[in-house]
């Protein structure tokens, strides 16, 4: 008896510590296993010159192929999921089932529509056919509604005649002179709580727990952008405004991201007339396992914690 028992914790054992341990590596593989991904993004002008052609094709890589994502636009918005051989999800397939059940409700509200009308028409052929005694009946009610409508408008004209004896000067002057204090109240209110918020805000902003909040929030920035960042960066740019003074500006812009970005993306910007045409290519790889630990860092930080208490008592 007691061989079986151990015996039956032995088998408990194992398939415990199998399933441990593909727990574990499943977590790891999610932590540390990279995304990685790639994309094509093209502006170009049309032919005869009116509008432009946008193209963008995206695709995402995980586990060695096992998990594939692709996003394309071009004249439509689409996107596949793929886990091996197998497509589990597709834009252009629920698309095609949401036109089919359209038209199936369309069929079925027209079938309705048709089946009223029928109903309607036999209803009326029914109705040509009913007894004198019917239209009799309807005049003796429409006699009493009419008698009853004539008190109701006898007693509204004498209650209007009472109204109108009331003086009308100090009626409307009291009511204006009620209608602006109410008004001027609640501006004078609303001033105070918006005054007294932005004191709030601003000895918030310049607390000690959201300075060092911002410094920690910078360089979790920072962190994010250095692991994260494309590792591949090319194509070009020709741009300009009808302004030549906003193209200088975006120039300016460009210059200062540009030791972010990859030397190998051309940019030509053009002073002379409006034009916009792209080719980028863009290649790089994700780990989960950096924006778990920026988010943590947050998490467990006191002064962010503080800044949120702060900023929900606002």
């Amino acid at each position: 008896m007691l061989e079986i028992v151990l015996l039956i914790l032995k088998i408990a054992g194992i398939i415990l510590a199998a399933v441990l341990g593909i727990l574990i590596v499943a977590v790891c593989c999610i932590l540390f296993v990279p995304v990685r991904y790639r994309g094509d993004f093209v502006v170009s002008d049309r032919e005869g010159g009116e509008g432009k052609n946008i193209a963008a094709v995206f695709r995402a890589l995980w586990l060695l192929r096992f998990v594939r994502v692709y996003v394309s636009f071009e004249e439509s918005f689409r996107v596949r999921v793929k886990l091996f051989l197998f497509t589990v999800f597709d834009t252009a397939k629920e698309k095609k089932a949401g036109r089919k059940k359209k038209a199936e409700k369309k069929q079925k509200a027209e079938k309705k529509q048709k089946a009223d009308e029928e109903a309607a028409e036999k209803e009326a052929d029914g109705g040509a056919e009913k007894p004198k005694q019917e239209a009799g009946r309807i005049r003796e009610d429409n006699g009493e509604a009419e008698s009853l409508q004539r008190e109701s408008d006898s007693d509204m004209e004498a209650g209007e005649a009472e109204s109108a004896s009331m003086p009308k000067e100090k009626k409307g002057i009291r009511g204006r002179i009620s209608n602006i204090l109410q008004t001027i109240r609640t501006f004078c209110d609303k001033l105070k709580r918006i005054k007294e918020k932005a004191e709030k805000a601003e000895q918030l902003w310049k607390s000690e727990h959201m300075v060092s909040s911002r410094s920690l929030l910078g360089k979790v920035l920072v962190y994010l952008l250095k692991h994260s960042k494309p590792r591949r960066l090319d194509g070009y740019i020709q741009f300009g405004f009808e302004d030549p003074a906003v193209t200088g500006y975006a120039m300016a812009a460009y210059g200062i991201l540009y030791p972010i970005w990859s030397p190998k993306l051309s940019v030509e910007p053009d002073f002379e007339k409006q034009v916009l045409a792209m080719h980028i290519r863009i290649r790089g790889r994700i780990r989960a396992w950096h924006f778990l630990r920026a988010a943590l860092s947050l998490y467990f930080s006191k002064d962010v914690r503080r800044v949120l208490q702060d900023v929900r008592s606002l």
